[in-house]
């Protein structure tokens, strides 16, 4: 298992983003992306387990670990439900002039409500560093899928859409996601699709080269440490349909960077309009993709 929220359901965020105090979690989130490093370090490295309490969550097991951190199905006392919550690993914190551009980002990704994104429904720390609680879904990523196999171009298009959708509200609201991939597409059972871990690549960090995003789905622009925005997640959507549609990344595993491949071709069977679609979005040229 990849990322945050899985395994498990717990309904939406509705009801629990009524009783917040406006711009509470705003603010939180914006305070634990420049928790200092130091802070968490040495906690990390003892993780909680089953039956540990963090404010008002009780954890009730390990459900998956990923570019983030770790993620446990918790009870929330509270409310009396199961959530997902998410210890975030220590990475390096921003500095003093890029604090204004993550409060931002961080207030937008709190207020993102759409069915195809996550809902996130509180933030805290405990004395490892920060925690996120999302809603608790019950299904498995997208990678998982993959996992058994290319998809047939009708279900591909489906989950596509969705994705699209989901990006579409989250850069309406000035969120990028960053680190777009297989892993951070959930299939909940009976069909919904929905985006995690949408805009947290900017607040916490990642993996890649460049500070953030997965290698087999970063754009170009990312690998230079460029300027990103919504047209480096249309690339990152692009790749996820490809590997959908063949079974494997455009570019292999190691991206679209320096010295890389070419783009591998989709299979024959593959409807020449959508084989377009995929080619466009994956444009090396960030302004000649749709």
């Amino acid at each position: 298992m990849d990322e945050s929220a899985s395994d498990g359901s717990a309904g939406g965020g509705g009801e629990e983003r009524k009783g917040l105090t406006p711009g509470r979690l705003s603010v939180l989130l914006a305070e634990l992306a420049r928790v200092p490093e130091e802070d968490i370090a040495a906690a990390w490295v003892s993780l909680p387990g089953p039956g540990d309490v963090m404010g008002r969550f009780e954890l009730v097991r390990e459900i998956g670990r990923g570019g983030f951190g770790v993620v446990y199905e918790a009870h929330d006392r509270g409310l009396k439900r199961l959530v997902a919550l998410k210890i975030v690993r220590p990475v390096a914190r921003s500095s003093t002039d890029r604090d204004d551009l993550l409060q931002r980002e961080a207030e937008a990704a709190a207020q993102l409500n759409h069915p195809n994104v996550v809902t996130l429904h509180d933030a805290g720390r405990w004395e490892g560093g920060p925690y996120l609680v999302f809603e608790l879904l019950r299904g498995e990523t997208l990678h998982d899928r993959l996992g058994r196999g290319p998809l047939p171009p009708r279900e591909a298009v489906r989950i596509a859409r969705a994705v699209a959708e989901g990006l579409a509200h989250a850069h309406a609201a000035g969120v990028i996601h960053r680190d777009l991939k297989p892993g951070n597409v959930f299939l909940g059972e009976g069909g919904p699709v929905k985006l995690v871990d949408l805009g947290l690549a900017r607040v916490f960090g990642a993996g890649g080269p460049a500070g953030s995003g997965t290698p087999a789905y970063m754009a170009p622009e990312q690998w230079r440490g460029e300027a990103e925005d919504a047209r480096s997640d249309v690339f990152a959507a692009g790749a996820v349909l490809h590997a959908m549609l063949a079974g494997e990344p455009p570019f292999g595993e190691g991206g679209a960077g320096p010295g890389s491949a070419r783009l591998s071709p989709l299979p024959r069977s593959v409807p020449a309009p959508l084989r377009r679609v995929a080619e466009r979005a994956l444009a090396l040229d960030p302004a000649a993709r749709p």
